[in-house]
């Protein structure tokens, strides 16, 4: 008698409700069970800096950390998640960009901007195993690198041309992995329908 959702958390070891219900052993019969706690924090940016110049320079550093512990109650365990994100972008625009050779003995300007933007960022991701009187053990994880240098050129109103190299790079912190690495290069080239 007296359990249910609908009963305060307080009410729950005064009599009537939680101290008198017992099962046909004789324990006591909770009504929440807690099989995990979790903590999780986030701070993103926990540092942000955004830099913009008259003369059309960008620059941008963010700091992103992020943590999250789950304590497992059946068998006493901490996991605890850790993130941590550098990121860097550096930009540039410029208009009638003066070429460094020459056509027909004229010097080649180009008129439309030109956009140079460079982003790179590092973010370290670990997975930790904490366990009452033992060591504690990294059981996932890796540093991921990323560099991604790119140049867009705005021909006119419809259409962009863009370049850019995308470099990836993954480094487990654990033996059962392996590193990886991969880089794209190429071209896109945007043409805009609407009006």
């Amino acid at each position: 008698q007296g359990l249910g959702i609908d009963v305060p958390l307080q009410d729950y070891n005064t009599g009537g409700h939680f101290a008198s219900s017992r099962n046909a052993s004789g324990d006591l019969v909770p009504i929440f069970v807690v099989g995990s706690v979790v903590i999780s924090e986030t701070f993103a940016p926990l540092v942000g800096i955004n830099v913009r110049t008259k003369k059309k320079l960008t620059a941008r550093f963010e700091y992103k950390t992020k943590r999250d512990l789950a304590l497992n109650i059946s068998n006493a365990q901490v996991t605890e998640l850790n993130s941590k994100d550098w990121s860097i972008e550096l930009g540039y625009t410029k208009n009638n960009l003066r070429l460094p050779w020459k056509s027909q003995g004229r010097v080649t300007t180009i008129k439309n901007d030109i956009t140079f933007r460079l982003n790179m960022s590092i973010t370290n991701n670990r997975t930790i195993q904490r366990k009452i009187d033992q060591v504690n053990t990294i059981t996932n994880g890796n540093i991921n690198f990323q560099l991604r240098p790119n140049i867009n050129y705005v021909v006119n109103q419809k259409l962009n041309i863009q370049f850019y190299i995308d470099r990836n790079v993954n480094e487990p912190l654990v033996t059962n992995s392996y590193r990886r690495s991969t880089t794209r290069v190429g071209f896109k080239i945007l043409f805009n329908l609407a009006q």
